[in-house]
Order: structure tokens, then C-alpha cells, then sequence
């Protein structure tokens, strides 16, 4: 017997089949056939149970109440219509769905590999109205494409080949709950979830080279768009964001869990819970247990959720250093000039201490200098009178803040002239950067 074709009768829904099959190298088959986009034949339940090592299920064009499968080889699945549970237990073969509407799908447990190795499981085309569950799982493979659903729950599966999902639309809640997948990147591409994505316990297959401390299990996430995301981990993961964009909050990874953001990546918002930022060291401590690698775009999100939140100082402390970080990667001397001087004379315009720190300096050594030199010390005069001291740094107050105190009148020469000019712009502009910066940093 080379196969068994199971005609469904035209019923009203109620009727029920069940299938012990078959002999070795037989297959089972039901087929209906479509007439005009209508179904001529509808099956109420069927119950596939315990068929034989060799024999292969193919279920073609039907309509269906129920679908129970349990404890059977290879499987094909093609454009079927179920209205309530599909239910696929203890796999002993690969899995093919395709073009098919469900109510619900749930794909659990499978028995051992045995000589055929585990199984794969492919769905294409697949809709499910309520949910699709895929749980205590040992797969080859799992291939998803065009997959629509408002739940979508991976839950106790390993993987031995990476996972690949491609056009995963998720209107609810998708959740990945004790994926074990191997080292190299699973990927969610060209996906819509909009409702969040919560991952838990993402682990690395034990195959992997247990010498290697930076191997992590990495789920990428390719021109996807996700309303929020959250994650955590105890065994080292990476959530991975590509040319994608969380339009809502981006959760704190907890645990070894971290997220890696590409330039191309955008987040809406970030979860602080509680952080406060007190100086740039801080900030970069809080950047590297969340993401592997402290990027522009990881500084952005950060200063993004600030912003929202109203928290002035820490967002200028961050701007300050991200600009410091931007400059890093530019040529020698424009980084010298952005790094030295615009940011660490000017402070990029938000930090006042810096231009602050830099007048101050400056104003002690112009009035050292003045004192060694002895512009305003008389001959009997020693380096130790005090007197002279104070004069001398009264006098370099006076050069760079132009408070009128007058020169004395024997540095009335063209020269000292220049110098106090000098001076006096340098000091004016120091100061009127800094009074601004204050008075930014007292009107918002």
C-alpha cells in the first residue's frame, strides 16, 4: 500500500476522525478540493494518532472544526481553514505549514531524535487569530515566513540551527521565553511587532567552545519595528537592533542581558528606573551594562529618555559627553581642536565649570607671572612681601575681567597695552559664556 486518501464528507461540522495508521512507507492523506474559493467537504474533529516511523501526514485544501496531531512522522500542511485549536504533539518528523488560517497553533514537545535526527519545522503563510505557541521544544530548525498573529509564545525550544523569521507580524505580545540557540545570529527580519517583545533566559547552545568568555546568544532584530522591548538574562545575551526602530520604550536589560544598536536603529524612549547621573562616569557605567558598545546612538537613547523626563543637568552632561565621544574618531588635529577646545576650554557650550575652571587658572598665573617678573614689585622689594602678591593678582583680575582698576603708570606702553586688550577680550568672552550657560541652566 503506497498510500491512504481520506476523503472528508460534506458535513454539518460534527463528524470526528481518527487515524491510527498506517504501514511502514504508507502515507495518509486528506484532501479536499476547493471550488470557487468554497470548500466542498468540512471535517469536524480529526485526531491523527501514533502513526509509523515511515509513514508521511499531508492534509490538502480542508476545512476544519478541530486538528489534533500526536506522535507522528513528517507532516504537510496546505491551505487549510481550522476554527478552533490546532494542536501538534510529541513530533517524530519535520513539519510543513503553509498558506493556512487557525484560530490557534500549538507545537509541544517531540520524542527523540532517533536515527531521522530532530525535527524541522517550517510555517509559510500562516494566520492564527488568537495565538501561536511553540513549547518544550528540541528542533533542528525553526523557518518562519509571512506569519501573522496577535500572541506569539517561543517557549523552552532549542535550536541547533539558527532561528530565522522573516515578515513576523505580531499585533499583541511576542514572547521568548528559555530559547537555547546556537552561537551564530538569529534573526527577526522585515518584521511588525506592535505590541512588546519580552525576552527571557536567552541561552547559547552547550556545543558552543566553552574557552570563548565573549560568546553570548544573539537574537538581531533587521528592519523591524517593535513597540517596546525588554530583556534578561542570567547566561550572557545580546539583543541585537539593525536598521530597526522601538517606537515605544526600550526596557532595562537585566542579568547578563545587554542590546547592541547599529547607527541605523532608533529608540523612542529608554527605562531609567531610578538612574540619576551625576557625572559622566556614571552615564558610561550605565551605557556598558546595557549595551555592548557605548555608540552615538546608545548615547542619543539615553538623552532622549532625559529629555522626556525633564532632567536638564544630566541631558547637558550627557551632550557634553557624547560631542566629547563624536570627536574621537576625527583627524588629529580637528580632534584636538574639538576635544581641547570646544569642548575642554568651552565645555560645548553646557558645561559651565569648564570655561569657568580655565578664567580661573588664568587669572592665577597671569598674577604669578606679573609677581616673578616684577611688573608692579619694586627693587627692594622680595618675592615673599605679600603686599606685592596681592597687587599682582589684583592687577590680573583686573587685565582679564576689565573691572577699570587703571594700570600703574609705568606698564602704560604700547606693549602692555596689547596685553591688556588681549586679555580683556579673552576674559570677556569667558565670562559671557559662562553667564549664559547660568542663566540657560536657571530659566528651563
Amino acid at each position: 500500500m503506497n498510500a491512504v486518501l481520506l476523503y472528508g464528507p460534506p458535513t454539518a461540522g460534527k463528524d470526528t476522525v481518527t487515524a491510527a495508521l498506517c504501514k511502514e512507507d504508507a502515507r495518509f492523506q486528506l484532501v479536499t478540493k476547493l471550488k470557487h474559493g468554497t470548500v466542498n467537504s468540512q471535517i469536524g474533529r480529526l485526531t491523527i494518532r501514533n502513526t509509523s516511523m515511515g509513514c508521511e501526514v499531508t492534509i490538502i485544501d480542508s476545512s476544519l472544526n478541530f486538528f489534533a496531531l500526536h506522535s507522528c512522522g513528517s507532516t504537510r500542511l496546505e491551505r487549510l481553514r481550522v476554527e478552533e485549536l490546532v494542536q501538534i504533539n510529541v513530533l517524530r518528523g519535520p513539519v510543513r505549514i503553509t498558506d493556512t488560517r487557525v484560530s490557534s497553533l500549538v507545537v509541544r514537545s517531540q520524542a527523540t531524535g532517533g536515527r531521522l535526527g530532530r525535527p524541522r519545522v517550517t510555517a509559510r503563510g500562516l494566520r492564527a487569530r488568537e495565538d501561536i505557541t511553540f513549547d518544550d521544544l528540541w528542533l533542528s530548525a525553526l523557518d518562519l515566513d509571512d506569519v501573522e498573529t496577535p500572541e506569539f509564545t517561543l517557549q523552552r525550544v532549542r535550536l541547533d540551527e539558527p532561528l530565522r523569521a522573516n515578515e513576523l507580524r505580531c499585533t499583541e505580545t511576542m514572547r521568548v521565553n528559555g530559547l537555547v540557540i546556537p552561537a551564530e545570529d538569529s534573526t527577526i527580519t522585515n518584521s511588525t511587532l506592535r505590541g512588546p517583545l519580552e525576552v527571557r533566559n536567552l541561552g547559547l547552545c552547550a556545543s558552543t567552545d566553552g574557552n570563548r568568555t565573549d560568546a553570548a546568544a544573539r537574537l538581531s532584530l533587521h528592519n523591524t519595528t517593535v513597540a517596546s522591548l525588554t530583556s534578561s538574562s542570567e547566561a550572557s545575551s545580546v539583543i541585537g537592533l539593525h536598521g530597526s526602530s522601538i517606537t515605544g520604550t526600550l526596557g532595562l536589560p537585566s542579568g547578563n542581558a545587554r542590546y547592541s544598536l547599529d547607527s541605523s536603529s532608533s529608540v523612542g524612549d529608554m527605562e531609567l528606573a531610578g538612574q540619576v547621573f551625576r557625572d559622566g562616569g556614571q552615564i558610561l557605567s550605565f551605557l556598558e551594562r546595557s549595551f555592548t558598545e557605548v555608540t552615538a546612538v546608545a548615547l542619543e537613547s539615553v538623552r532622549s529618555a532625559l529629555v522626556r523626563r525633564n532632567r536638564n543637568r544630566e541631558v547637558d552632561e550627557l551632550y557634553y559627553l557624547a560631542r566629547q565621544r563624536e570627536t574621537a574618531d576625527l583627524p588629529p588635529l580637528r580632534r584636538a581642536i574639538g576635544r581641547g577646545i570646544l569642548g575642554g576650554v568651552l565645555g560645548w557650550g553646557v558645561r559651565a565649570r569648564n570655561p569657568a575652571r580655565v578664567l580661573a587658572s588664568g587669572v592665577f598665573l597671569t598674577g604669578v607671572i606679573l609677581h616673578l617678573v616684577g611688573a608692579i614689585r619694586e627693587p627692594d622689594q622680595g618675592l615673599t612681601d605679600l603686599t606685592t602678591v596681592g597687587k599682582s593678582f589684583v592687577l590680573a583680575i583686573a587685565l582679564w575681567l576689565n573691572v577699570g582698576t587703571g594700570m600703574p603708570s609705568e606698564l602704560k606702553t604700547a606693549e602692555w597695552t596689547a596685553l591688556a586688550v588681549s586679555f580683556t577680550a579673552t576674559g570677556l568672552l569667558f565670562t559671557t559664556l559662562i553667564v549664559g550657560m547660568v542663566i540657560r541652566k536657571l530659566v528651563r
